[in-house]
């Protein structure tokens, strides 16, 4: 009986260490990464653009398209992109820090010395309940880290997107989980995108950072996922036509910048 109950005791001892350790990878933020040296030898005059981001930016979805869009506008241009499928803002983060030959390095992109980058992210932070200061912690490092190797970041605000329905769709486990970590990180409210986006504002703000970066308000796009279903594939991606339009804003925003430069 004594031995059942060592064994037992052992076991709980091991699940409450491993339960205890994916907590910790799970809602800790990123260390800090050493920044690293990059060739800065005289650029060519091509406007160039690096996207990076989560499945938002695979599979050049928005890159191509910003670039045609600029290029039927008059404005000659390169993009180049690097996107995570599932990506947290965390990973989104360490992957401007990964050699080249890792999986998901977009390292190459700060290499190529774009003029401006883009920044898109968030929706798996709100769709994981994960919280609004380790998204916002994440984005301001994603700032600081282009603003070092003299790259203007353009940040996308949290898009909107569908939430609750992203979340009903979930296993079991996944679902409930995210349900209990929005208790404690948005008071029970799983549409936590204000939230986010008001957090990382005032921590933008407390860095002295909001002058240092271009905003694009996702609103332009879409400012309630439920009344704009046809911009949508599915609760958290854009079809081809939000896409389009997404693009759009995006390029008008640059011209603006650009023409008054």
């Amino acid at each position: 009986m004594k031995k059942f109950r060592i064994i037992g005791i052992a076991l709980i001892t091991v699940f409450v260490m491993i339960f205890s350790w994916y907590l910790v990878d799970r809602f800790s933020c990123s260390k800090l990464l050493p920044y690293y040296s990059i060739n800065m030898s005289e650029k060519d005059t091509v406007l160039t653009i690096g996207i990076i981001g989560d499945s938002w930016v695979t599979r050049d979805k928005i890159g191509s398209l910003l670039h045609a869009s600029l290029q039927e506008k008059g404005y000659a241009n390169k993009t180049i992109s690097s996107g995570h499928l599932g990506a947290k803002s965390k990973l989104v983060y360490q992957n401007l820090f990964k050699e080249d030959n890792q999986k998901h390095s977009s390292k190459f992109v700060i290499e190529s010395r774009p003029d401006y980058c883009i920044v898109i992210a968030g929706v798996n932070d709100a769709a994981s309940q994960i919280g609004a200061h380790y998204y916002s912690f994440h984005m301001v490092h994603i700032i600081k880290t282009l603003l070092h190797y003299k790259i203007k970041p353009i940040i996308v605000s949290l898009p909107e997107f569908g939430v609750e329905e992203v979340i009903e769709n979930m296993n079991f486990l996944s679902r409930n989980r995210n349900v209990i970590s929005a208790y404690f990180n948005n008071n029970g409210e799983l549409d936590n995108i204000i939230l986010y986006r008001k957090t990382f504002i005032e921590e933008l703000e407390l860095e002295k950072l909001s002058d240092s970066v271009i905003h694009i308000n996702f609103d332009n796009v879409c400012s309630d996922y439920k009344r704009c279903l046809t911009l949508y594939s599915n609760p958290s991606h854009l079809s081809k036509k939000g896409n389009l339009k997404f693009t759009h804003v995006i390029a008008n925003k640059l011209i603006g910048i650009i023409n008054t430069q």
